[in-house]
């Protein structure tokens, strides 16, 4: 069949692509067709190793503390004597203990009011949404009036906008909630006791990890993928602890304002403005907006929506502008339009969790990016900044010249250092040899010698 191909023939070559390319779109057509589909086996299989997910997500999140404590705290235990075991065990008990102290502070605190704050909205629910209705109809009446062009019909326009705002879909919503957190107990008790075991074996973990990579992949590829391993880590563990910090501090500040201009309901729109803060960007208003029906349901007063909307707004300035860049710092080194489609784009492919960890995710992919460009560059001698690229005429621009310049100056004293670099690992390596050929014929004559002296003390026959 393919006697009329040579090994290196460019038809035959044209052929492979021409089926690889036909695969990747089959393969692709596949995917977007079916993509509901294999979201929603990947999100199974995610449920099912649930609780591994919370034990490596909570000692992802201690492991920072743990570290802090095993360098600072507790390095006085191997002054004198090593006793790696016992600092490593005090480390991880304190982080625990850490752990739970600040859960039971929570429970006891706050929990109270958000199950009081929760009981109340369920059993006052149709006072609320009949007080709510009669406020929708002045508005549709004022609007009506003010706008007859409009032509708005109130009972109509009334009963759209509470549709979703109805007894059995609230009691319902937190009834799903709730079945669904205590499904979740389970798992997290299992992942937290996980997390200890990840914490305790995560060298062993590491190791074994370097191990697999070096069986398997050349140095530089090793050292690739390994420092691709440790920026991950770092942005993870910036952008994660960072964001869960600056989301307990903005809940904190809610709550307080909220309590001392007199909101009800004031520790649940903490907790659901704190919660949904981790989300970049839309998060405050996913937050605002629930939390303004429910004040506006509760209270009935159209001023205290506009009141809280205000706390909202100076809250999230202050935390841009002063809290968030110095707890989150440059984490992730995305621009805002980056934030805004990583969040947008994680959240279609992992819903919830897409949000929270879409903004590292597509940092860590953007490293990736960046230095297979980058590579690219340096093998044509370009500089890597995209600065020197803001121009009309690339190649002209006298700053793009002074860059290249500077590029292919940089490759030569690199090239000239290898150079010199194997010259001396060369001589080394004479030197060694030499060194360990003097060793083995030194040592070959002091065995002859001693042959010799032990035949010469042997007595002589007759």
């Amino acid at each position: 069949m393919f006697k009329g191909f040579k090994k290196n023939d460019k038809f035959l070559t044209l052929a492979i692509y021409i089926f690889l390319v036909g695969i990747a779109l089959i393969l692709s057509f596949f995917i977007i067709k079916n993509f509901g589909r294999i979201t929603s086996f990947l999100g199974s299989i995610v449920n099912a190793m649930m609780a591994f997910v919370y034990g490596f997500v909570i000692a992802f999140i201690c492991n920072p503390l743990y570290k802090k404590l095993y360098k600072h705290v507790f390095g006085f235990v191997e002054k004198k004597k090593p006793h790696k075991k016992l600092r490593k065990g005090l480390s991880i008990f304190t982080t625990y203990l850490i752990l739970f102290l600040v859960i039971a502070l929570f429970l006891l605190i706050a929990l109270p009011q958000i199950f009081t704050s929760v009981t109340d909205l369920i059993t006052n629910i149709s006072t609320y949404v009949g007080e709510l209705s009669l406020f929708a109809e002045d508005l549709v009446a004022s609007i009506s009036k003010s706008l007859p062009f409009l032509r708005l019909d109130a009972q109509e326009t009334i009963n759209s906008l509470l549709s979703f705002i109805t007894y059995d879909k609230i009691v319902a919503l937190i009834s799903n909630v709730a079945v669904g957190a205590v499904k979740q107990v389970f798992s997290i008790i299992v992942g937290l006791i996980l997390s200890v075991y990840f914490l305790i074996f995560k060298e062993g973990f590491t190791a074994k990890i370097k191990k697999l990579l070096c069986a398997v992949l050349k140095k530089d590829k090793y050292e690739k993928v390994v420092d691709f391993g440790r920026f991950s880590y770092v942005t993870f563990t910036r952008y994660v602890v960072g964001a869960l910090l600056d989301s307990i501090l903005v809940g904190v500040v809610i709550f307080l304002l909220l309590t001392i201009f007199g909101f009800d309901m004031a520790p649940l729109i903490a907790v659901i403005c704190g919660v949904t803060n981790i989300i970049p960007f839309f998060g405050p208003f996913l937050g605002a907006i629930p939390s303004g029906i429910i004040i506006l349901m509760v209270s009935g007063d159209i001023t205290k929506v506009i009141g809280f909307a205000i706390i909202i707004l100076v809250v999230q300035q202050i935390d841009g502008n002063l809290i968030a860049p110095h707890v989150l710092g440059n984490a992730t080194g995305l621009t805002p339009v980056g934030v805004i489609a990583s969040v947008t784009f994680c959240s279609f492919a992992l819903g919830f969790v897409g949000m929270v960890i879409g903004v590292p995710l597509c940092a860590c992919i953007g490293y990736i990016f960046s230095n297979v460009i980058g590579n690219k560059l340096k093998k044509k001698k370009l500089p890597t900044k995209s600065e020197y690229y803001q121009v009309k005429d690339v190649y002209t621009d006298e700053n793009f010249k002074q860059a290249r310049f500077a590029v292919e100056a940089e490759a030569k004293l690199k090239r000239d250092s290898e150079i010199e670099q194997m010259k001396n690992d060369k001589k080394l390596k004479d030197d060694i040899i030499e060194e360990i050929r003097d060793k083995v014929i030194e040592k070959m004559l002091n065995e002859s010698l001693e042959t010799i002296k032990q035949d010469s003390s042997k007595p002589t026959k007759g």
